[in-house]
């Protein structure tokens, strides 16, 4: 059965996405075979989907470059708390706990929330990654999926005579060879050394090398804390991505979380070794991390910036709309400059910056020929109008905007939140199976 054809008739507004930030009025999209084949200000073919395009505005798909699409299970479960007792008393010994169906259960809410809310698209790093990868094919959205990598070793030495523990080679071995038996391009396998200080030299060039020889993306947290920082330092001589640079570990495949505490000399790097950078402005806050990424300095030398919410557990919110409002309003009031990551900027990071982060070059914007990933706004909200034109359009989705102003959102060319509704499954049966199993937490 091939895919259905779509149209969305008579918009009042496309944000087209393109560089000359062209945004059409009163036009038609026409999408068949997962493509856009027609934007028309005329008369449109008839289509197995029609939407009525009053007041509503369709904007590229959004990007999600950095979550734990699982840890939804444990929203609300550890809140306001220094990070180190947020992670040993809380966080480590529930996932413990965690089983495969447990994943899958949490990252299909995770997928519901995240299709509700216009992302498209999603950058994972977690356990049992093909729980997230079923998930997310049940709602429909885009993956790439890296299994996470943590091994043991002498940190003060980081000799590679380690014992490989949680997720490790063989781990990721079997994790390639299932997503290569799925063979559908809405989903790719990425491999994810959890961080600097938590894989060893040997297991971080050997990530790098089966990437390049399997062709995948790598996803590393890096310089998240101050105090990361000062204890690699310490150690080693070097920061963080110092010392990745030296080891040889940084490529145009990786793909960095976080970046927070970065020196000028470390912005350098990755921008010379074309390293891509997920920022997460909203969970960095929550767990008061300290500091301030210096994304204007990264964009300024050329990187390619995305946003991501982090996952549920240290964000709360899937939401990428609140994302772009945290992470305008964030550098405008660090660098005392309201004329910092304007509005068209920011959006441009949660679509087109995302999509080409992930090696995914047809979409991010809306034309004849690009895939076909697209979220509809519904304009009918208080907050959102009055709208003076493309501009204020634009910042009404950046600093006004809410997940819950999406009407439909299409993926490859399918409806998978169609009317405010998830086409693919029962939502609501999701919410009762969660309510059932909140027991396993209750004693951690």
């Amino acid at each position: 059965m091939g895919k259905p054809t779509i149209a969305l008739r008579k918009m009042d507004w496309i944000v087209t996405g393109n560089p000359d930030k062209r945004v059409l009025k009163g036009c038609s999209i026409y999408i068949e075979d997962g493509i856009v084949s027609e934007i028309s200000n005329g008369r449109i073919s008839e289509a197995d989907y029609t939407l009525d395009g009053a007041w509503k505005a369709a904007i590229p798909g959004l990007v999600n470059l950095h979550t734990h699409a699982a840890m939804t299970l444990l929203r609300g479960y550890a809140d306001d708390m220094p990070l180190e007792e947020w992670l040993e008393r809380r966080i480590w010994p529930a996932e413990r706990r965690l089983t495969a169906d447990l994943c899958y259960l949490g990252a299909l809410l995770a997928c519901i929330e995240m299709a509700r809310n216009g992302i498209a698209c999603f950058l994972d790093m977690y356990y049992h990654p093909e729980e997230t990868v079923k998930a997310a094919l049940s709602v429909g959205l885009r993956v790439v999926a890296a299994i996470g990598i943590i091994d043991t070793f002498n940190p003060e030495e980081r000799k590679p005579d380690f014992k490989l523990k949680i997720f490790g080679r063989r781990s990721a071995e079997k994790f390639l060879d299932y997503m290569k038996g799925l063979r559908d391009s809405r989903v790719k396998a990425a491999l994810g050394p959890h961080a600097p200080y938590t894989c060893s030299d040997d297991t971080l060039l050997w990530a790098k090398e089966k990437a390049e020889k399997e062709d995948l993306m790598l996803h590393i947290h890096i310089a998240e804390t101050r105090s990361e920082q000062n204890r690699f330092e310490k150690v080693y001589g070097k920061r963080e991505v110092e010392y990745l640079d030296y080891i040889g570990f940084l490529t145009d495949r990786v793909v960095a979380a976080h970046c927070v505490w970065l020196s000028p000399r470390e912005v350098s790097i990755l921008a010379s070794r074309k390293v891509k950078v997920a920022h997460c402005p909203t969970s960095n806050l929550k767990l008061a991390v300290g500091g301030v990424a210096p994304i204007p300095d990264m964009i300024e030398r050329g990187v390619t910036v995305g946003l991501g919410t982090d996952g549920a557990a240290s964000n709360n919110s899937l939401d990428i709309f609140e994302v772009m409002k945290t992470a305008a309003l964030l550098h405008k009031w660090y660098r005392w400059d309201p004329t910092i990551l304007p509005a068209w900027k920011v959006l441009e990071m949660a679509t087109v910056e995302g999509y080409r982060a992930l090696g995914i070059d047809k979409a991010g914007y809306i034309e004849e020929g690009s895939y076909a990933d697209i979220a509809v706004i519904d304009l009918r909200k208080p907050g959102l109008q009055p709208i003076h034109g493309a501009t204020g359009l634009v910042s009404n989705i950046v600093y006004a905007c809410r997940g819950d102003c999406i009407d439909s959102t299409i993926v490859d060319g399918e409806p998978i939140f169609w009317n405010r509704r998830i086409v693919k499954i029962d939502e609501f049966e999701v919410y009762e199976k969660l309510s059932r199993i909140l027991n396993v937490f209750r004693e951690v």
